[in-house]
């Protein structure tokens, strides 16, 4: 049985029911009104998008060992930008 989505004309509620194949109205959950319309819902992501949360937390360590390489990275060639500069123009 497929989950379809309904807006109640009476009250405005949108829902989501499982319901027969093919249905087109379905009771109301808030005010019990029949006076239902299906409508379409937005398609869910691709499986592939979907990360377990094991892969999700490795990923996460991935990205702050990344994080941490750049940072340092960007540290070290900032310090030889300033000991360049202070090569280039010593102080008298």
């Amino acid at each position: 049985m497929p989950m379809y989505e309904f807006d109640c004309e009476a009250c405005g509620e949108r829902f989501e029911d499982l319901v027969p194949l093919g249905t087109q109205t379905s009771e109301c959950r808030l005010c019990g009104s029949g006076d239902t319309k299906r409508v379409l819902s937005a398609q869910g992501a691709p499986w592939k998008l979907v990360k377990t949360v094991g892969a999700a937390r490795t990923q996460e360590v991935r990205n702050a060992k990344l994080h941490a390489e750049t940072k340092a990275r960007f540290k070290k060639t900032r310090e030889k930008a300033r000991e360049a500069k202070k090569g280039a123009n010593p102080k008298p």
